[in-house]
């Protein structure tokens, strides 16, 4: 079974808690690339990947900066797993659902609900398994089982690492 995990970057692995600290030290909190990440986050960001050999498919914003770029990241910065793919960057957030033929417009902020699904939609091979991990709650109601919801100041925690590895082991 194919396991894919939706990673969101900015309050899941570079976390307030840990740019306060860097500033604190006098240490820039910031990299080529943006923000710098915990390595705490890190270390159970490896976690999920080692004990669930999943794909990781970005979907944040730090996508807008392109394919080259991210996976440039992912090598500069030693980031665990195989950095997989991205999610579309979708220009119109209006669709009609298929069932109903209802139109329905989606904030630009909820956008990302639509992108997974036609990530999901277009590559994903059956039988497959996925988990979203971002610290905001900005999805459908069909995703919410598979969503594990961080906070911007600690990010991904060892609690979340659980509930991740939990979700793709269904």
């Amino acid at each position: 079974m194919e396991k894919y995990l939706f990673l969101d970057f900015d309050g899941v692995l570079n976390t307030a808690k840990y740019a306060k600290l860097l500033r604190k030290e006098g240490i820039d909190h910031y990299d080529e690339f943006g923000a710098m990440f915990d390595p705490n986050t890190i270390k159970n960001l490896k976690s999920i990947v080692d004990q669930t050999d999943c794909k990781i498919v970005l979907s944040s914003t730090w996508r807008n900066e392109g394919l080259m770029r991210m996976k440039a990241l992912w090598k500069d910065r030693n980031l665990p797993g195989d950095f997989y793919s991205m999610t579309p960057i979708l220009l119109s957030t209006t669709y009609r659902d298929a069932r109903s033929g209802e139109m329905f417009c989606v904030s630009e902020r909820n956008a990302k609900a639509l992108e997974i699904n036609a990530w999901l939609k277009e590559y994903a091979t059956e039988p497959f398994q996925y988990v979203i991990i971002d610290d905001e709650n900005v999805f459908f109601q069909s995703q919410q089982e598979h969503l594990v919801q961080t906070n911007e100041n600690d990010g991904l925690t060892l609690k979340e690492v659980q509930a991740a590895i939990e979700i793709l082991s269904r």
